[in-house]
């Protein structure tokens, strides 16, 4: 297992899980695929390349959004950091495993650089459960 080395600024797209039910968006702003295909490419292009994202923005429409803006790219050119998030966990044996795949199929990718707890409740209970993500290769940093 190697360091993880990271650019010092992460982009973050909690705001990109809202759909717009709720009216015109968080704080006032209307998010449009185009609109957020053009943030990432002018963050491509100055070398930003770490997306923080969690299954809870928008109940997956954040990292959903973030796939498919990054598609165009080669992964090897990005990070991406997301969450497992105790709040919404099931009460089955493997829900971090479980939230981890929902996670990758919605990123359209096989592999998170950096997945975290969020809202860490109950740290000892969960950061076992990280250890078989890590040996499967899915989960490259905790």
């Amino acid at each position: 297992m190697s360091n993880l080395i990271t650019p010092p600024v992460a982009l973050g797209t909690w705001a990109w899980g809202d759909s717009g039910e709720s009216g015109n968006g968080y704080f006032g702003s209307s998010l449009t695929q185009a609109g957020l295909a053009e943030a990432a490419d002018k963050a491509h292009s100055v070398g930003l390349t770490l997306w923080d994202t969690a299954i809870i923005y928008g109940m997956g429409r954040s990292e959903t959004t973030l796939g498919g803006v990054l598609k165009k790219y080669s992964r090897r050119d990005y990070q991406i950091s997301t969450k497992f998030n105790p709040r919404i966990a099931g009460a089955g044996l493997n829900q971090m495993a479980e939230m981890l795949e929902q996670s990758l199929k919605n990123l359209g990718t096989d592999y998170i650089d950096l997945y975290w707890i969020h809202n860490a409740a109950d740290v000892p209970r969960w950061t076992p459960d990280l250890i078989p993500l890590l040996k499967s290769g899915k989960v490259k940093h905790v």
